[in-house]
């Protein structure tokens, strides 16, 4: 017989079980590169765009703004400088009880070239494109500030620059530009090019440039002077005075040639 109304207990469900059991859903892992690229992605938008920087770079009679975050991270130099320049601006702000003066203005000594400006910009954010300069004097601005603020990688894009459409009407003054910022193995790559070609040797000291930088033409006439050197080997051969091989011989007469031209021009110079 059903008593309706009467409360009866329930029946517990039956139990799983009393452990749990982990389960493993793979994802991939975040990418450091993505995260880096977003950041570097960022950056460069704001100098695209012209927001939030905090300083400007001064040179040519132009102000190019910028920001020190960026600055200071690809160069130590720039770093330095910035966090004295800020302090002292500090300093002076508490002096003086003042209002904000501004932004800073970092001051490019020696750099006339706006281009080169740009491109050490370029290079800072990282713009598409490469390193590209149109003018050796703009590119000699470029060195001056790689090397001035220690950036490694943009002196050797300048560097690579100097071999660029290289003749005789500039190599005197490319040379130098290596002399001046101490480009030592690019000199000799330069200067034996030059030496290698007797047409080259005679054009470039029928010119009045090269009289002008007498310490320059010495060492190539040194350095074209070392091909005359017999080679030592063999040495029985050599001792009878007489080359190793006819070939020897032969490149030796030319080398002594293109030698004695170039003197003789220079001399005449």
């Amino acid at each position: 017989m059903t008593h309706w109304g009467t409360v009866t207990a329930l029946q517990r469900l039956p139990q799983l079980g009393t452990e749990p059991v982990d389960l493993s859903v793979e994802l991939p892992a975040p990418s450091d590169a993505d995260r880096r690229s977003a950041l570097t992605e960022g950056i460069r938008s704001l100098y695209q765009k012209c927001q939030f920087y905090d300083v400007f770079l001064v040179g040519g009679g132009n102000r190019f703004p910028a920001h020190m975050a960026a600055l200071g991270a690809l160069s130590h130099v720039f770093r330095e400088q910035l966090v004295e320049m800020r302090a002292k601006r500090e300093a002076e702000s508490l002096e003086e009880s003042s209002a904000d003066q501004g932004h800073l203005e970092l001051h490019l000594d020696g750099v006339s070239s706006t281009e080169a400006i740009r491109a050490l910009l370029d290079f800072v954010y990282g713009l598409a494109g490469g390193y590209a300069v149109s003018s050796d004097e703009a590119n000699v601005d470029v060195l001056r500030m790689a090397k001035h603020y220690q950036i490694q990688a943009l002196q050797e894009l300048a560097a690579r620059r100097l071999v660029q459409d290289l003749s005789t009407a500039n190599v005197v003054q490319r040379l130098k530009t290596c002399r001046d910022f101490a480009l030592e193995g690019l000199f000799e790559q330069i200067s034996d090019e030059l030496i290698g070609s007797g047409e080259a040797l005679r054009e470039v000291a029928s010119h009045q440039e090269v009289e002008q930088e007498p310490e320059l033409l010495q060492i190539l006439l040194v350095r074209a002077a070392r091909c005359l050197r017999p080679p030592t080997e063999p040495a029985a051969v050599e001792k009878r005075g007489a080359p190793a091989t006819w070939e020897a011989a032969g490149a030796r007469d030319g080398k002594r040639a293109k030698v004695a031209d170039f003197a003789a021009v220079s001399g005449g110079a």
